[in-house]
């Protein structure tokens, strides 16, 4: 299995903080944000990475190196903001991609969680593809865009529109596998209303044409860092290892 780690966005939503340093290297209980999604992409047992990166892109290949515990690590750079679908192609592209499974991590994300269960759920029969989910309560649910799931933890929607009717909810939580497929439903979505390539829209279109993606609940904590609110919280909540390897 490949890893992917997205990691060329500007972080417009950080600012000032990351008017001078790349929103990948802001650090959390000592280590890069970056560092973070690798160890936990590297733990899950890939056998080679690839960063997409962007902004500032010099400092993070500077700071990251040509591998991690290890693994060796190809960089890809995405030019312009187009969305994760374009990311996901820019990393395949540099990769030499050969239809490997693609563990995908969004690299301002900081996990309490080991991703294993992601990509053994993944090698199970009749799985084309696993979305790491965080439980979130009603209220939160309400703000957001929820997963939609069947009994069996089959997603039917990736960010439906109906509230869930429960007390909670689900929240794709940053981290997904997927299976050669992705690339193509990659090259053929459209503009999201962002105005990017949406890689949910890639990911929707597989699940509307009847490929199976499972739901995986987060076992912990899970952090996606959009503003310095949510930094802080990483910051805060984080308790685990603070060394790079």
């Amino acid at each position: 299995m490949y890893g992917l780690v997205f990691a060329a966005g500007r972080g417009t939503r950080l600012a000032p903080l990351t008017d001078e340093t790349p929103k990948p290297l802001l650090e959390v209980d000592g280590d890069p944000l970056i560092v973070h999604c690798l160890r936990a992409v590297v733990d899950a047992d890939v056998e080679e990475l690839a960063v997409v990166v962007g902004y500032r892109r010099e400092e993070i290949v500077e700071t990251v190196g040509d591998e991690f515990a290890g693994v060796p690590i190809t960089y890809a750079h995405q030019a312009e903001r187009e969305g994760l679908a374009h990311a996901l192609l820019c990393g395949v592209d540099a990769l030499g991609y050969d239809g490997e499974a693609l563990l995908t991590v969004n690299g301002d994300n900081v996990f309490d969680h080991d991703l294993q269960p992601l990509v053994d759920t993944h090698r199970e029969p009749g799985v084309d593809g696993t979305v790491l989910l965080d439980r979130c309560a009603r209220n939160e649910a309400e703000m957001a865009a929820c997963c939609e799931l069947a009994p069996d933890g089959t997603i039917r929607e990736l960010e439906a529109t109906t509230r869930p009717t429960s007390a909670t909810g689900y929240l794709a939580a940053g981290a997904q596998t997927h299976g050669p497929d992705i690339v193509e439903a990659c090259r053929r979505v459209d503009r999201g209303a962002s105005g990017e390539y949406e890689l949910a829209d890639a990911l929707q279109a597989l699940v509307d044409g009847g490929r199976r993606y499972v739901g995986v609940e987060i076992d912990g904590w899970h952090r996606n860092v959009n503003t310095p609110e949510d930094l802080e919280a990483a910051r805060s909540q984080f308790t685990g290892p603070s060394s790079q390897e």
